[in-house]
C-alpha cells in the first residue's frame, strides 16, 4: 500500500488515553469532532490492543476514518474493515512465562480478576490485576501502581534479564512485552516505506518506558518532517485538534525535533 498523498500529513493516534479513556468507549463529543475533522485527512491508529478491543472502544464508524489500523504495537496491520494485511509472530518462552507467574503470585496488590497473560499478535500483554477487571478495579490498580511503581519494576526486570525482549508500560493496568525492535517505532518505518514524508503523532505515553516512546525515538532518527504530542487524555486531544494549527495542516514544512 502507498500513502494517498505524500505531501499531506499522516496523523497517527494512540487509542487508550488519547482518543478514549483507558478501555472505555469513545465519547460522542470525540466521535463528532473527529469524524468531521478527519474527512480530508490521512489518519492512522497506533495501539497496543488487538483489533477486536480497538473496535469495541471506538466503533466501526470511527475506524472508517482511518486508512490503516496498526494493532498490537504495530505487529499487526489491518484496513478499516478489519482485513489483516501484515502480521508478526511471537512465541512466549517458558522461562519468561514462569517469571510473569511469579510476579502475579508475589504482587502485594490486594486482588486478581483473571486474564493476566494475554498473547497478542507479535507480543504479550501482562497485567497483575487482570484484564477482566472492571473500570473501577482498573482505577484501583492504576492508583496503587502510581505510588508503588510495580509495572515499572516488572518492565525493568524483564528488560534487564531478557536483552532480546522489550517491556513497556501500556494502558492503565498492564505492560506490553515484545521482541526488541518490534515496538510502535516500527510504524514509522512502515509509513515511510509507504511514501510518508510528514507525520504527526499523538499519544499519552511518549516518555521513556511508555509504549508510545518507540514512535518518538524512531521519528527523531528519521528524515521525516514531524511533530509529536504527549496528551493527558482525550480532552487534551480534543483541544489539540480544535486549537493547534498543525491539525489544520497550516504549518508542516519545517522539521521540528522536540
Amino acid at each position: 500500500m502507498k500513502i494517498n498523498n505524500p505531501q499531506k500529513i499522516c496523523f497517527v493516534f494512540d487509542v487508550d488515553g488519547t482518543l478514549t479513556e483507558p478501555r472505555e468507549e469513545i465519547t460522542n463529543e470525540m466521535f463528532d469532532l473527529f469524524s468531521s475533522w478527519s474527512k480530508d485527512k490521512q489518519c492512522f491508529v497506533s495501539t497496543g490492543s488487538d483489533f477486536e478491543k480497538t473496535k469495541e472502544q471506538i466503533g466501526q464508524k470511527t475506524l472508517n476514518c482511518f486508512d490503516l489500523i496498526f494493532c498490537c504495537m504495530g505487529n499487526e496491520t489491518r484496513n478499516s474493515s478489519g482485513e489483516i494485511t501484515r502480521r508478526v509472530n511471537f512465541i512466549l518462552e517458558e522461562e519468561l512465562k514462569s517469571d510473569l507467574g511469579k510476579f502475579l503470585s508475589e504482587s502485594t496488590f490486594s486482588y486478581r480478576t483473571g486474564n493476566h497473560i494475554e498473547p497478542r499478535t507479535g507480543m504479550v500483554n501482562f497485567s497483575v490485576v487482570g484484564r477482566n477487571a472492571s473500570m473501577e478495579q482498573r482505577k484501583d490498580y492504576s492508583k496503587w501502581d502510581n505510588t508503588q511503581g510495580e509495572r515499572k519494576a516488572i518492565a525493568n526486570f524483564i528488560n534487564n534479564k531478557y536483552p532480546e525482549m522489550e517491556a513497556s508500560i501500556g494502558g492503565s493496568i498492564s505492560i506490553d512485552i515484545i521482541k526488541k525492535g518490534y515496538d510502535k517505532g516500527q510504524i514509522i518505518h512502515l509509513l515511510k516505506d509507504m511514501g510518508a514524508q510528514k507525520l504527526v503523532y499523538v499519544g499519552d505515553k511518549c516518555f521513556p518506558g511508555g509504549n508510545d516512546y518507540g514512535v518518538v525515538r524512531e521519528l527523531k532518527k528519521s528524515d521525516l518532517a514531524f511533530e509529536w504530542y504527549n496528551v493527558s487524555g482525550p480532552k487534551d486531544t480534543l483541544k489539540l485538534i480544535k486549537e493547534n494549527a498543525i491539525f489544520q495542516e497550516v504549518r508542516y514544512n519545517e522539521k521540528i525535533i522536540t
